[in-house]
């Protein structure tokens, strides 16, 4: 393994330890297809630019990273870009923009030190839990998207079910109607981890009060009210409002099922006899009865098989 290689692994365990992880570009495509046509965009959590590199030159791009190497790695690779090295939670950077698009991938889960001052999470009803800031970067988001704008934004699955001070805030942005859409991402779109993600689609001053969920690893979906949201008490997993197919079990052949029995019966049969044969060997006694027992059985059986029976009773 070359130095750069040993250097990447080492990058990417130590993100993958504080709940950071490299978007796979098929998954990074399937986002900027959500956000849909757009003249500039922002990453809060850019990294080293993989999200935004997926748009084009043209496109004006902005991003936060509070590893300034990372941020670096972002500014060589990124055309059109402004990009700013701080704690996005702590330091905001373009508190005084608002964003029509918005594309990101937080870190999944990590601590954070709340600020209740703070007028991007002093808006919702509490503020997320210290543990967790998955929810403080979507009021960050919000915060920063423009009333005609769009956030796509990739999370840890829990942030739909997760319940206290997560769940009054979900219930919150429910309420504001700000959730357009909720995607189950299946497993193995990342090289660090397996885990299944979702990807939530946020608008404001929207018109109509339903969700959109989506099954992504089985292409399915279903459009929710808001009612039944509310029936599920603000639960906003995909499972919840659709059902996967069941798999479909493999057509047996009962011609190849006899033929697989009486495969290991004989090889079972031929096990038994040379254990047999051996033992009477060792034991000088004869065996020839015993395998006359056998021929027995075995001329009854085909007997049986002549006569047409369905149900021959070899042992009767």
């Amino acid at each position: 393994m070359s130095n750069s290689e040993y250097s990447a692994k080492s990058i990417r365990k130590s993100f993958a330890e504080r709940g950071c992880f490299y978007t796979d570009s098929r998954l990074a495509e399937l986002m900027k297809a959500e956000l849909g046509p757009i003249d500039e965009v922002y990453d809060p959590t850019c990294g080293d630019g993989q999200l935004l590199a997926v748009f084009p030159d043209n496109v004006k791009k902005y991003g936060q990273e509070i590893d300034p190497q990372q941020l670096e790695n972002a500014r060589e690779r990124l055309v059109n870009f402004e990009g700013v090295a701080a704690d996005t939670l702590k330091a905001p950077a373009f508190m005084g923009k608002r964003f029509k698009g918005i594309i990101a991938n937080p870190p999944f889960s990590i601590k954070w030190e709340p600020d209740e001052n703070d007028p991007r999470f002093s808006v919702a009803p509490c503020l997320p839990p210290p543990s967790k800031a998955d929810y403080a970067f979507l009021l960050h988001i919000l915060h920063l998207l423009s009333d005609d704008g769009k956030a796509v934004v990739l999370n840890f699955p829990g942030v739909l079910y997760r319940g206290q001070r997560e769940g009054k805030i979900r219930e919150w942005m429910l309420r504001r109607n700000y959730v357009e859409k909720v995607i189950h991402i299946e497993g193995g779109y990342f090289e660090d981890t397996n885990i299944a993600t979702a990807l939530l689609v946020l608008r404001k001053q929207r018109t109509r009060t339903d969700v959109e969920f989506v099954d992504h690893e089985h292409n399915l979906t279903a459009v929710v009210p808001f009612e039944k949201i509310q029936q599920e008490g603000f639960n906003l997993s995909v499972r919840n409002y659709i059902q996967p197919p069941e798999p479909e079990r493999e057509k047996v052949d009962p011609v190849q099922l006899e033929l697989l029995a009486q495969r290991s019966f004989l090889r079972k049969l031929r096990a038994e006899l040379q254990m047999s044969l051996f033992a009477c060997k060792m034991e000088g006694l004869d065996v020839r009865p015993f395998l006359a027992e056998i021929k027995k059985i075995v001329a009854s059986a085909e007997r049986e098989f002549i006569r047409g029976k369905q149900q021959p009773h070899l042992f009767g």
